[in-house]
């Protein structure tokens, strides 16, 4: 069994998901990975809770969210589809 979920197109599950594990981990990338686009976040970061940034979405659009209580099985997720590990976010620095 998977350690993640990933969110598409369901905001309501994600933002459930981050209110439920304050002490988690979320791996924001595009539909389609890739190492450039992609961070890994503290739930508590603001960049990726609350309301977005857009002002509309946080899983509809271009990027999905991967969330896991270990941010170690968000890297093996990412490197399993891309072959790198995700950056870090710089502001909430997981």
């Amino acid at each position: 069994m998977a350690d993640y979920l990933a969110f598409s197109d369901d905001d309501a599950a994600y933002e459930s998901w981050v209110r439920a594990n304050p002490r988690g981990f979320v791996l924001n990338c595009l539909r389609s990975p890739n190492f450039r686009d992609s961070r890994v976040h503290r739930t508590s970061c603001y960049t990726i809770s609350g309301s977005p940034a857009n002002g509309k979405t946080w899983t509809s659009g271009q990027y999905i969210k991967v969330c896991s209580p270990s941010a170690t099985s968000l890297q093996t997720w990412l490197r399993a589809r891309v072959g790198q590990d995700s950056r870090r976010c710089g502001i909430c620095q997981p």
